[in-house]
């Protein structure tokens, strides 16, 4: 990760909820950087931290994974949740 990263996307194409991610941290000016989720790179991050999941977005902000239910359950999101892991950074 970079300096000014501090949080990773894993995101797949035509996926509404990692769009609404992404809005909801460049609305505040958080960068992070976006990685296909399909790419073996990113399997293999995911796999290696215990992440074995097929559903978009999954969040990451050092060695935490947040998941498409953490973020999303339901299908609502967790503004609450992903401001405070911006708010710890």
């Amino acid at each position: 990760m970079s300096d000014t990263a501090q949080f990773i996307i894993y995101t797949l194409d035509f996926c509404p909820n990692c769009e609404i991610l992404k809005a909801f941290l460049a609305s505040r000016d958080v960068p992070f950087i976006e990685c296909d989720m399909t790419s073996a790179e990113a399997l293999t991050e995911l796999r290696m931290n215990g992440v074995f999941v097929q559903e978009a977005p999954v969040l990451q902000r050092g060695d935490a994974f947040y998941t498409s239910s953490d973020l999303f359950p339901e299908n609502a999101f967790q503004e609450d949740l992903v401001a405070g892991l911006i708010a710890g950074a």
